[in-house]
């Protein structure tokens, strides 16, 4: 007969059973249920949304018209809650039900979409890759444990303060889908970002946006080392603007002759000098990360690097 599970033994086999998995065994036992938000819980992906939440593949989502919805992939099943439970409510009671109490998540990405945190019940999550949509660094941070920083990657939009010393020291910082407006508004800030690995969004990539770059960069210097890739959301004519940017240095480029990369896009990219002892790389590259799948780099490095064998695969 096999003997039962010690409780250290029992935690061990929740904390790394696969989180939906665990929920749906837990809730069928009042016993486990009682102990389970205590024991660490280990997730790839969680997304928080005003009425979704996503938690690895599975995305839960409260309707307004007395409905819970449980989707993975092409699967779908769906739920009806009390007819006087109010939406607010329900919505409430899934996020208690997920993540209330949960002092110890565990999420290598986390995704957080909404302007309401003060809804939210109590919880924390340590975390590699941050994406927040429509919210604040700063509201967020009381849901954040603060070994997750520095940062891997986190991606914001132009609201917050780039100099916030969490966004500075994120290893690659993405710039979210910025319209006209907001490019507009916010080119002093975008120009003046620090990190060292950029990428940024337009709704639509144009010419200027790129130039603006170089142009901040050869008259206030940049570190060697700096990347900043630009991608728009919809079709993106890189080539082009690669032939303007070329036009536009051709007194003073040199070719990127030699570079085997298949990413590369069709237009040859160039080389300019920044200053005596650094120049800039400019290329097309096709990225299947970006929606428009290609992008222009920008890459900063030293005067000695050899333009004929500079390698970029994967930069």
């Amino acid at each position: 007969m096999t003997n039962k599970l010690s409780y250290p033994g029992l935690k061990c086999v929740l904390e790394y059973l696969e989180a939906n998995r665990r929920i749906y065994i837990t809730a069928r036992s009042p016993a486990l249920r009682r102990i389970e938000k205590s024991i660490p819980i280990h997730l790839k992906f969680l997304e928080i949304e005003k009425d979704d939440i996503c938690v690895n593949d599975i995305q839960i989502r409260v309707y307004p018209y007395n409905e819970i919805m449980f989707k993975k992939g092409e699967k779908r099943y769906k739920w009806d809650y009390p007819m006087d439970l109010k939406h607010k409510k329900a919505v409430e009671k899934i996020n208690e039900y997920y993540l209330g109490g949960r002092m110890n998540i565990y999420a290598d990405d986390l995704w957080f979409i909404n302007r309401e945190v003060d809804s939210f019940p109590k919880f924390n999550v340590k975390t590699n890759k941050l994406t927040i949509l429509d919210s604040l660094l700063g509201d967020i941070l009381q849901y954040i444990n603060p070994s997750s920083f520095p940062l891997k990657r986190l991606a914001i939009e132009c609201y917050d303060d780039f100099n916030h010393p969490h966004i500075r020291s994120a290893n690659t910082l993405h710039i979210l889908v910025m319209d006209d407006d907001e490019k507009h508004e916010n080119a002093a800030k975008i120009l003046s970002i620090q990190n060292k690995n950029v990428k940024l969004s337009y709704v639509e990539l144009e010419f200027m946006d790129v130039m603006s770059i170089i142009q901040y960069w050869m008259e206030n210097g940049k570190e060697v080392g700096t990347t900043f890739s630009c991608s728009g959301y919809g079709y993106v004519a890189v080539d082009g603007i690669l032939n303007q940017l070329r036009n536009e240095f051709n007194e003073i480029m040199s070719e990127l002759d030699g570079v085997s990369d298949k990413n590369l896009t069709g237009i040859h990219g160039f080389s300019i000098p920044l200053n005596s002892s650094s120049k800039i790389l400019v290329y097309g590259r096709r990225n299947s990360e970006v929606i428009s799948n290609e992008e222009i780099v920008l890459k900063v490095v030293s005067s000695q690097a050899d333009d004929s064998t500079m390698e970029m695969k994967n930069q």
